[in-house]
């Protein structure tokens, strides 16, 4: 039987031997790839459905090639990573090449506006050099060990990065994104929803990039970097250096911080701040570290600004500095004061707004949502945190709280003080969010930020193996890599047909399901908007029938000279309450205008009082959506002449406005 160092210096050799075969393979498996696409788009064939076709011929020749290499790898009987396993790598690595050389080649056509015949070449050279250094590096050597940790960890975490940033651009906004882009045109220090840092976060994307997805979503991204450097760096300190690089493959995979750092919600701005907090806490704290009290008071100030949910780690904090005894000396000192202070400080704009607007916004997010119908939604919080995290993650994340639990409180561990701050900073905002859905909905998203600080324990499960270790932690292990690679090529998927489509898989016939055509139902509405304006002497609004999404969506896309519009005002100027468009356009704004009613559904339409809105509405109308010549999707449309003043607060509808 050979030894560990022979047989490493054997597969050693052996990949040497393997690599320049690996070359020749990908240099005809890129020009196959180029011959397909251009027979292809000689054919007509559009260039979206060509390079997937030309990946799919280099795929299969590569597969092929790497079939013979696996074989012969295998009787050399010199590696130990399963042939299963080999082959689930290489088609990880297939579809990550693919979904990066798609959005590259998206990018090239649509942001840069190259040829189809210039932009294949660029894209076709990406997938074919990762599929390169895919297999060389992580398929051709031995099997996952400590010492092969660093590299996996760095190519991981650079996949994604490169994929989300890609992708940025290429997808349509998400009617929530188009929402608070309108913020961002109606600057202010608080809103009716949310803290204002989500709006100026996108102002400042789009003043550098442009009026476009890209230039929205930016800061999320980010945010993301933010994020992942300071769970880093909190789990480097916690657990050590090898900790770190896998927690950072988790910020960088699980479905929650992956999409925190593409959508631009409140929830990235937030998520960075929180992720800053719990860092210069635990410094502060676990580090004794005076200066890092400050800082916590900043990054405090700018999670309010971004998104209350983080005062919760107000009352954790405390309960903390209560639990540790080390701790404890700090409420003698002015640190935490003055870290309070700093972060009241910040957040006082928001005060300020609030108490100039009758405290609708704290009475928005806290008697309001008390006021809700009762429901019980205890197991959809628990599904969707299995979603946010994955199932792995989440039954990983259950397991350490419980170790945690057990040596924090237990006489028979020494008090350990790293393990006490990943219980309290968990579980505290938890029980509330559990608490809160004994009787209430809950939203998907809620959750995500809370999970941080028990990544750190996470993470260290996965690198360091215990004498005595309950068996689930040791299948839990097991279960991380692959886990990890799932996920990667699930998002890979789906960012490709959500921005690129696959040949022969249409879409769903509803526009609403996925952010796939908002751009073309913008161009359809800035259409029927031009007609209606050719046949009426009044200005033309657009009002979206439901809450906001179409209002907002409308506000985005719809560019009948190329700048997005200004006149999409909600429903509040027919009486029903549409959040801060009831705010933006006082019913004086429409009171006498045209208005192009657009529903997503026809019941909406339908409404019995609309009459009362105008002195002649048309009939209801069906609109088909298509995007590149298909049928996409639908909505239904009306127009309504002298639109009578009005808004949700009052019960009738005066006469319009003379002008």
């Amino acid at each position: 039987m050979l030894s560990d160092a022979h047989i490493d210096e054997d597969a050693g050799l052996h990949s040497t031997h393997s690599l320049p075969r690996l070359l020749a393979v990908s240099l005809i498996a890129a020009s196959l790839d180029l011959l397909v696409f251009a027979a292809l788009r000689g054919q007509n064939v559009d260039p979206l459905t060509a390079q997937f076709f030309g990946f799919a011929a280099s795929a299969v020749f590569s597969a092929a090639c790497f079939g013979g290499t696996l074989l012969s790898v295998a009787n050399a009987t010199v590696s130990t990573m399963p042939r299963h396993m080999m082959w689930s790598g290489f088609v990880l690595v297939q579809v990550v090449a693919l979904a990066i050389r798609g959005g590259m080649l998206g990018v090239e056509l649509s942001a840069l506006g190259l040829s189809p015949r210039v932009a294949i070449g660029p894209a076709v050279l990406a997938g074919a050099t990762i599929s390169y250094f895919g297999q060389a590096h992580l398929l051709l050597r031995r099997s996952f060990g400590t010492g092969r940790l660093a590299p996996i960890a760095v190519a991981t975490i650079l996949a994604l990065f490169v994929l989300r940033l890609l992708y940025l651009g290429l997808i349509d906004l998400l009617p929530e994104e188009a929402y608070y882009w309108n913020y961002s045109q109606h600057l202010d220090i608080g809103y009716l929803d949310h803290p204002p840092m989500v709006a100026w976060l996108i102002w400042a994307g789009t003043w550098l990039f442009g009026v476009n997805e890209f230039g929205v979503r930016i800061g999320a991204f980010l945010g993301w970097l933010v994020t992942a450097g300071f769970a880093s760096l909190l789990t480097r300190n916690l657990f050590g250096r090898q900790a770190a690089f896998v927690c950072g493959v988790l910020i960088a995979a699980m479905p929650v911080y992956f999409l925190s750092g593409f959508l631009m919600m409140p929830d990235a701005p937030l998520t960075a701040a929180w992720a800053g907090t719990l860092y210069f806490l635990e410094r502060a704290l676990i580090g004794n570290r005076r200066w890092a009290w400050p800082a916590a008071g900043v990054c405090f100030g700018l999670g309010l600004l971004s998104k209350y949910t983080i005062a919760l780690l107000g009352p954790a904090a405390l309960l903390f500095i209560l639990l540790d005894a080390r701790s404890r000396r700090w409420l003698l000192r002015p640190d935490p004061y003055a870290a309070a202070v700093i972060a009241l400080v910040l957040f006082s704009p928001v005060i300020y707004w609030n108490a100039t607007h009758d405290w609708m916004s704290f009475a928005f997010q806290s008697s309001h949502r008390l006021e809700e119908v009762r429901h019980f939604s205890l197991p959809e919080l628990l599904g969707y945190a299995a979603v946010l995290l994955t199932p792995t993650g989440l039954l990983a994340a259950f397991v350490v709280l419980t170790s945690d639990g057990i040596a924090a409180f237990s006489r028979a561990y020494p008090r350990d003080g790293k393990r006490l701050f990943s219980l309290v900073f968990t579980l505290v905002p938890l029980c509330v969010f559990v608490g809160f859905s004994l009787f209430h909905e809950t939203k998907p998203n809620w959750t995500g930020p809370l999970w941080l600080s028990i990544l750190p324990g996470v993470a260290a499960a996965f690198v360091y193996q215990r004498e005595k270790e309950r068996r689930i932690v040791g299948l839990l292990r097991a279960a991380g890599p692959p886990t990890v690679g799932i996920t990667v090529a699930v998002l890979a998927i789906i960012f490709h047909y959500i921005a690129l489509g696959f040949p022969g898989v249409g879409y769903r016939h509803n526009i609403r399901t996925l952010p796939v055509a908002w751009s073309e139902f913008g161009g359809t509405v800035a259409g029927l908007e031009q007609a209606v304006e050719s046949q009426s002497d009044k200005p033309v609004v657009l009002i979206g029938m439901d809450q906001y999404f179409v209002a907002s969506e409308m506000a985005f896309y719809v560019r009948p000279d190329g700048i997005p519009s200004t006149n999409s005002i909600g429903r509040g100027a027919i009486g029903t309450g549409s959040l801060m468009y009831d705010i933006w356009f006082p019913p004086s704004f429409s009171s006498g205008k045209t208005a192009l009613m657009v529903s997503l559904g026809k019941g909406e339409l339908e409404r019995p009082d609309l009459a009362s809105r105008f002195s002649r509405l048309t009939d209801i109308r069906k609109q088909i959506v298509e995007k590149r010549g298909r049928e996409i999707g639908s909505f239904y449309y009306r127009v309504g002449y002298d639109l009578r003043t009005c808004s949700p607060s009052d019960g009738d509808c005066g006469t319009p406005d003379s002008e």
